[in-house]
């Protein structure tokens, strides 16, 4: 059975999420971690200067020394001792596949924003668990407001110029 091959799935990122998950597999690779997971991914996007994700945690309130906290304390606890990366993680795999889902037909754009990677893991209730295993505080964003007033919340982020707008199909 042919599968969405990891590189063209992460192909559709824009290019601050392209970067970030190239960092993340350099990040998992250097802690031992066997995989790339969702948490590595997120990890190397809030070590950025700005994003659509920095914008939704302000937008929300949401503490970011907690969040730092939460999210060191899920990395310490991932398996370690790996010499390589054996690939990437089924969470990770799919809230890409769902931030595409969601970029594309809702917000009509050609690239993944981060922000659509946070849509799409909370509509999804099967991922938004692993959001709120990493932190808690990923319970403060109400999921509605976020995916209605999306555009008006990420508008400014430097995320704004690394998109295309994707045609109606008609």
């Amino acid at each position: 059975m042919s599968e969405i091959r990891p590189g063209d799935l992460f192909g559709r990122l824009n290019r601050l999420g392209y970067k970030s998950m190239e960092s993340a597999a350099t990040f998992c690779k250097l802690r031992g971690n066997p995989k790339v997971e969702l948490i590595h991914f997120l990890h190397q996007i809030l070590n950025e200067q700005d994003s659509d994700i920095h914008r939704i945690v302000q937008h929300f309130e949401i503490d970011p020394s907690k969040l730092s906290t939460h999210m060191q304390r899920s990395l310490d606890m991932l398996p370690r001792g790996a010499s390589s990366i054996s690939g990437f993680g089924q969470t990770l795999r799919e809230a890409v596949e769902q931030g595409w889902v969601y970029g594309s037909l809702m917000y009509k754009q050609g690239k993944v924003r981060t922000g659509h990677i946070i849509v799409g893991v909370l509509k999804n209730p099967g991922l938004s668990g692993h959001l709120q295993v990493i932190s808690d505080e990923f319970r403060k964003i109400k999921v509605d407001s976020l995916t209605d007033d999306l555009v008006k919340i990420i508008t400014g982020s430097p995320e704004d110029g690394m998109t295309e707008t994707v045609g109606d199909g008609a």
